[in-house]
């Protein structure tokens, strides 16, 4: 009898898992303009620097003392509800290291735009953030929010990290804040990935034996 009750709280487990991610992906979706679980890994990082639309790009591979780096800048793509001045791409190579040792090695991918700081710019801002938030935390339960107000000289923001495994890593972070220098506001996505069998995956996924 337990074992078909163990059985049957699997499968529902796994249902609920599975859809959860479909929804994070169309969530990524939405935000990238190339999507890390679309196809292959080798794929995604071949469509994503042979981009025509990222400019000024900076590639280096790896060596032996240097993860893959690729940086660039978006003019034209923009997935918020006001046009951005530009969006910068950075995608690069980390290790998650203990007491110098490795562990695993994982990729952090960010977007991050730019926006005229103006009143109507912030609200506008602001409301970008919380509906992004909103979708995230729906495969997300355990959720981090912090002020950025006072930190590093700025005058107002926030940042939220997402996680739902204990995992020592967010699977994702999304944040918003004023550029006094600049006086420009900038918002904020990363997404930290794992590459496993040539396929992206969520940091923590991969310990909850994600079936894609």
């Amino acid at each position: 009898m337990f074992k078909y009750f163990f059985a049957i709280t699997l499968s529902l487990l796994s249902a609920s898992f599975i859809q959860a991610q479909n929804s994070f992906a169309r969530t990524v979706k939405e935000y990238y303009r190339v999507n890390p679980f679309r196809g292959n890994f080798s794929s995604f990082v071949e469509a994503l620097t042979t981009d025509p639309a990222l400019l000024k790009k900076e590639i280096h591979h790896q060596t032996d003392t240097t993860g893959y780096f690729v940086r660039g800048q978006y003019d034209v793509f923009n997935p918020y509800s006001i046009n951005a001045n530009k969006v910068d791409m950075l995608f690069y190579e980390n290790a998650y290291k203990s007491k110098s040792r490795v562990f695993f090695t994982f990729y952090t991918y960010q977007l991050t735009a730019y926006f005229p700081d103006t009143e109507l710019a912030r609200r506008a801002i602001v409301k970008d953030y919380k509906k992004l938030v909103k979708k995230i935390r729906k495969d997300f339960y355990d959720t981090q929010r912090q002020s950025l107000k006072g930190y590093n000289n700025i005058e107002d923001g926030e940042i939220t990290a997402f996680n739902d495994s204990g995992s020592p890593l967010e699977p994702a972070v999304v944040s918003w804040q004023t550029l006094a220098k600049t006086k420009q506001l900038g918002l904020t996505i990363i997404l930290r990935l794992e590459q496993v069998n040539n396929y992206a995956y969520p940091v923590n996924y991969r310990r909850l034996n994600y079936i894609r």
